[in-house]
């Protein structure tokens, strides 16, 4: 293909015209050519507002293809390709990051109800995906995969759990995400976002929970 004449051709055409050129590209991309390209544009762009609704609607319709193995894709693996990636991984772990980013962005327009239950739906995926299920595929791979500032995702789903739930029910969902980051040397702060987030009952029920349950909350001996 000729560059010099195709880019001439490009520099005649009107804006419309280009985001048609550049939608096209976009869909012919892969996860990491998309990042690649539009990555930048993506980090300088403002947020959009999220429709709970419609975000609801396509975490569940997630959830669903994850379950039915749309990103599964497994190979043999030996020692020169154990190190591969498949696309359909790249793309799942794009897919939930972007759909966390999106619940987040509900907690902080105070859908709080919605974003709860995207919330809970994403992270009960990601536990799965954790535990061994097959939703994704590689030689080695976890939540650390995850696009975007999961510190910041989980603070946001406590600050709606916290604005929605009861002491019992904001302690089993916290619980699981206090556990997890102990697993992850406490890198997200989760059980400080957890307190931060909670009003009285809450903070009194989720700490007394901690310590029946032997949670560790930072690093060093168990509180």
């Amino acid at each position: 293909m000729n560059k010099k004449q195709v880019f001439a051709f490009l520099g005649e055409q009107d804006p419309d015209k280009l985001l048609t050129f550049l939608e096209a590209a976009y869909q012919e991309m892969n996860t990491e050519q998309r990042r690649a390209v539009f990555g930048k544009a993506l980090q300088k762009s403002k947020p959009l507002p999220v429709d709970g609704e419609s975000l609801l609607a396509d975490v569940k319709k997630f959830r669903s293809e994850s379950r039915a193995g749309r990103y599964y894709e497994p190979f043999d693996i030996n020692s020169k390709n154990f190190m591969h990636i498949p696309e359909e991984t790249n793309a799942w772990f794009e897919r939930v990051g972007d759909l966390l980013g999106q619940s987040a962005r509900l907690s902080e327009q105070g859908d709080h109800v919605h974003a709860v239950a995207c919330f809970r739906i994403l992270y009960e995926l990601v536990d799965a995906m954790e535990n061994g299920e097959e939703i994704v595929f590689a030689d080695e791979y976890g939540g650390w995969m995850i696009r975007g500032d999961q510190k910041k995702m989980i603070a946001a789903y406590l600050t709606s759990l916290a604005a929605t739930a009861t002491p019992e029910e904001y302690a089993a969902a916290a619980l699981p995400l206090i556990r997890r980051d102990s697993f992850e040397s406490f890198s997200k702060k989760t059980y400080t976002a957890a307190v931060r987030a909670a009003d009285k009952a809450q903070k009194a029920h989720l700490k007394a929970e901690v310590e029946r349950q032997g949670i560790p909350t930072r690093p060093g001996p168990r509180n």
